[in-house]
């Protein structure tokens, strides 16, 4: 899906900073981490944070797009664990 285009004289579309949990998700990190990665190659204007495991997410996505950053987590909530006694 591409966003649609502006038109003659309209403000230019401002751009989106998103956090991701690359961690989470019912698949983890094997499907989150490529597929924000593919949203910032198509997306160069928006700004992707990757909060998780860093070794993990460069074992993904080695080579991020200057538009991804990573901010490391050091604990991960697992999914059998209740978010508030975790």
């Amino acid at each position: 899906m591409t966003a649609p285009e502006n038109p003659p004289g309209a403000p230019e579309a401002a751009s989106v900073r998103v956090a991701v949990d690359a961690m989470g998700g019912d698949h983890g990190p094997g499907e989150i981490v490529p597929g924000a990665v593919d949203y910032a190659l198509a997306h160069p204007d928006d700004r992707l944070i990757l909060v998780g495991d860093e070794t993990v997410i460069r074992g993904l996505a080695p080579d991020l797009p200057a538009n991804v950053s990573i901010v490391a987590a050091s604990q991960v909530i697992g999914m059998d664990e209740h978010p508030a006694l975790a």
